[in-house]
């Protein structure tokens, strides 16, 4: 019985996130970003023949935005560190076995 809710949980949430992911390319959020992103471009572009056109001085670092995306949080935090432990497990494990079989081949 315990096994059926688990699953259930489980399946529930991947349906759940199925559906949002599938609601948000559908409903164009992803396009919406890129066209905000090109936007400032076109913005960056009008400026920097406004002041051509002006005469200043134009250096290209002015007129690039960087973005610049922290992806530090628990949650990947978290998921590095579940990673790098079962990494260590998994590589004691196989130490200890080819050690293990080691012993027959070698005797």
């Amino acid at each position: 019985m315990k096994k059926n809710n688990i699953l259930k949980i489980l399946f529930s949430l991947l349906l759940i996130t199925y559906l949002t992911l599938y609601f948000s390319s559908v409903s164009g959020y992803y396009e919406y970003q890129n066209y905000k992103k090109m936007t400032l471009t076109q913005d960056q572009i009008l400026k920097f023949e406004q002041d051509v056109k002006d005469g200043k001085k134009v250096d290209v670092e002015d007129y690039i935005q960087e973005e610049k995306t922290d992806y530090n949080n628990k949650i990947a935090d978290t998921g590095k560190k579940f990673s790098y432990t079962v990494s260590n497990v998994m590589s004691n494990i196989l130490t200890k076995a080819f050690s293990f079989l080691s012993k027959f081949i070698t005797e």
